[in-house]
């Protein structure tokens, strides 16, 4: 998929001194995949520790019980 964005002019400079021509689109896939996935791992890891939290335990159990008359 093609997708088209700005970036600021220092920054293309920067690219554009230290990534060739052919690998650029591949060079900015590849960094903007790696921030993609350390957000996901963080937001992940937020959620362990909320679900670790008693209060937040004990508000799941009673939404469970509630969604239990659903079925």
């Amino acid at each position: 998929m093609k997708v088209t964005f700005e970036l600021p002019t220092p920054v293309v400079q920067r690219l554009r001194a230290h990534v060739p021509s052919g690998e650029r689109s591949r060079f900015v896939a590849e960094l903007i995949s790696k921030k993609l996935e350390h957000k996901g791992n963080a937001l992940e890891q937020s959620a362990r520790k909320a679900n670790t939290l008693c209060k937040v335990t004990a508000e799941m159990k009673d939404w469970e019980a509630l969604n239990e008359y659903d079925d």
